[in-house]
């Protein structure tokens, strides 16, 4: 029986390794493609020109086994944003204006 908690989670896109470290500019040698997770280690998944797999978190890279990164990586699947949080028809807020008494002073 394989330990679940020993494999490591790949989530792909740019909202997943947005947390972790910055866009890279033009020409920079790290591919961004989403977050890794095993255990406490958690951090943006990258690969190199030279396709070796790296942890990033700010600029620290830590290397990663190309190999469980590649079943990793086979088996994740895009990030999916989740579905707005925008009242529907059935369930708009209810909108209550209430009057208020204004007193007129009148000149005596």
């Amino acid at each position: 029986m394989v330990d679940k908690s020993k494999d490591w989670q790949v989530r792909l896109g740019a909202q997943e390794w947005q947390r972790f470290t910055y866009p890279r500019p033009e020409g920079d040698p790290l591919q961004l493609l989403g977050s890794v997770r095993r255990g406490a280690r958690i951090g943006a998944l990258a690969i190199t020109r030279d396709g070796q797999y790296v942890q990033v978190n700010g600029d620290h890279l830590s290397a990663l086994n190309s190999s469980q990164m590649r079943r990793a990586v086979a088996k994740a699947e895009p990030f999916r944003a989740r579905p707005s949080a925008s009242p529907s028809p059935q369930n708009a807020p209810v909108i209550v204006i209430k009057r208020r008494r204004t007193i007129v002073k009148q000149d005596a």
